[in-house]
């Protein structure tokens, strides 16, 4: 049986508005839009990699109905930047990604897992494929990161 979008009526929206709102903190997993979009992390250290899930809503859709290729790049790029906030002793930063679509959803989980191809200290190179529940590769995300050292 096929999964259908969650569809997001106004006060659910609202409601998931106040809740991300009241979340949000300028920390790793606590952002506003994770929260709004109802992102769930786990990593796995012996693997070195993050898996965020989440449900497909409505506000996901572009015009066609099926979820925007940003949303995938979004999430892409947030599983490799927080696999290195989970592993790394200072911040990275991206300096570029390449994203290929492969297939369109509407409806459903999307799982995004992030993995490193280069692990360096200065600079990373991950990959990140995003997948639906059945385990169709929708997208494949590649990124560079660079260790961003804070000044004084």
């Amino acid at each position: 049986m096929k999964s259908r979008c969650v569809q997001v009526d106004k006060q659910e929206f609202m409601n998931l508005v106040e809740r991300a709102y009241d979340a949000k903190d300028l920390k790793p997993e606590s952002i506003f839009m994770f929260n709004l979009l109802q992102f769930d992390f786990t990593y796995n250290d012996e693997e070195k990699t993050c898996t965020i899930t989440c449900p497909i809503t409505d506000i996901m859709l572009n015009p066609s109905g099926i979820v925007h290729g940003g949303i995938y790049t979004f999430i892409a790029d947030t599983a490799m930047g927080h696999l290195n906030f989970h592993l790394k002793d200072a911040p990275y930063v991206t300096l570029e990604m390449k994203t290929s679509y492969f297939k369109a959803v509407s409806a459903g989980k999307i799982i995004a897992t992030s993995r490193y191809i280069k692990e360096g200290y200065k600079v990373s190179f991950m990959e990140c494929d995003v997948r639906n529940e059945e385990g169709d590769v929708l997208c494949k995300t590649t990124g560079t990161f660079y260790r961003f050292e804070k000044k004084g």
